[in-house]
């Protein structure tokens, strides 16, 4: 059913929150904390694959 006024899109709304909270879900969790070994995970992943990408090249030119 497709609402024909805000009025009517807010009831629904309301009505899918008061569901959602009567199944036990929690339709606004609390925001996660932040994880900063995700990024220097990534840094060091790429700084390997420059380093191997790197190497290659220069294996290339030593090895004629």
């Amino acid at each position: 059913m497709a609402a024909q006024s805000v009025e009517e899109e807010l009831q629904e709304l309301a009505a899918l929150v008061r569901e959602a909270e009567a199944l036990g879900i929690d339709p606004w969790p609390a925001e996660k904390p932040d994880r900063p070994w995700a990024r220097w995970a990534l840094g060091l992943f790429m700084i390997v694959l420059m380093l191997s990408a790197v190497s290659k090249v220069l294996f290339r030119f030593v090895s004629f």
